[in-house]
């Protein structure tokens, strides 16, 4: 097994003297266009009910719940709790290039063989399949399948990509194994990892691997996030509302163990920090807290609504005026918060 390089950034992040915040100096990459064209039909005698089923099966997964001036998804309606609209989409394309800054431009950590690349792979949670065609592109060789509960993935992709509206939560039903699997920013989207990680154990090939990149609450290593600030009663709500859906935010500190448990090898965990804002001292940092504004506060809604409104019972118009607080929050390089950011990932035993 290749060794992984040591991307971890050191434990403590040194901050750089209070000033005024700038805007970000760098912004997103314009998203790709989403298309939802089913080209497949049928010649066969049934080919009229297939068609007609279809149809109905793709107006049902096409009627978005629209709340709060958002759109959410229909197929499985409410079991995940932001959005899926154009604004939602453009963030998570910002949110991989942040990915690629942590890992020094790496997709995964996972020690997968440059003389063996994986011949199937899949992407739990695609998204708007970024990674998945990021990834057929590095490996031509690989058939990327990614699978999500939306069908917001672009109709351009590498030939080596396939998508599929499904729930990971149900019975798996692929019909062959993969040599790869990979999440990213799943929690509070699935209700039971442990489940999640036996399913993957379950469907890799021996010697296979899997890895799980995922968010934790934020915080701080000094008393800047003090319990009387908007940001930190923000953070603890969102907690609350997440536990009592049984999607806890706070989940990424248990993968190790799981996957252990689940009957993974080699199993390796690296925590990164992703400041809240341009506080620290150090450029790359600086570099990261950058985005990371620009990552959390575009999102800060989608992350909020549906848990503050279906969940605690807020109004629309009492979150708004939260929210406005928390931005101030976020904004504040008197406040040196950051994100922890797990990647954790184990080995199928040969």
């Amino acid at each position: 097994m290749s060794a992984s390089p040591d991307v971890r950034p050191p434990a403590v992040i040194e901050a750089e003297p209070a000033s005024a915040e700038a805007p970000p100096t760098t912004g997103p990459a314009p998203a790709p266009d989403a298309d939802d064209t089913d080209t497949s039909d049928s010649d066969s005698s049934l080919g009229a009910d297939v068609q007609s089923s279809t149809a109905s099966l793709r107006s049902s997964i096409l009627r978005y719940r629209e709340e709060n001036g958002r759109t959410y998804h229909a197929y499985k309606d409410g079991s995940y709790l932001i959005p899926n609209d154009e604004p939602e989409s453009e963030r998570l394309d910002l949110q991989h290039h942040l990915f690629l800054l942590t890992l020094n431009d790496r997709l995964h950590l996972a020690p997968l063989s440059p003389d063996s690349p994986p011949r199937r792979v899949l992407d739990i949670g695609t998204g708007t399949g970024i990674w998945a065609a990021d990834f057929a592109d590095l490996h031509p060789d690989s058939h990327v399948v990614g699978v999500d509960l939306s069908p917001i993935q672009p109709a351009f992709v590498p030939p080596n990509v396939s998508f599929q509206i499904d729930d990971v939560e149900e019975e798996w039903t692929f019909g062959q194994k993969f040599d790869f699997v990979y999440s990213r920013m799943m929690t509070s989207a699935v209700a039971d990892f442990p489940k999640l990680f036996s399913q993957a154990h379950d469907n890799l090939n021996p010697g296979g691997w899997f890895e799980i990149a995922d968010i934790a609450p934020v915080t701080a290593d000094d008393d800047t996030l003090g319990e009387d600030t908007a940001l930190r009663r923000w953070a603890a709500d969102l907690l609350k509302g997440t536990e009592l859906v049984g999607r806890s935010f706070d989940g990424a500190k248990l993968y190790r163990k799981q996957l252990e448990e689940a009957g993974f090898v080699n199993v390796t965990e690296a925590v990164f920090k992703w400041p809240q804002n341009r506080w620290p001292k150090d450029p790359r940092y600086k570099e990261l807290g950058i985005w990371t504004l620009e990552n959390i506060t575009s999102g800060l809604e989608a992350l909020s609504a549906a848990v503050y409104t279906r969940v605690l019972g807020w109004s629309k118009e009492s979150v708004d005026v939260l929210l406005a607080e928390v931005r101030k929050d976020m904004k504040n390089t008197a406040i040196h918060a950051y994100w922890p950011i797990y990647v954790v990932y184990g080995q199928k035993p040969e």
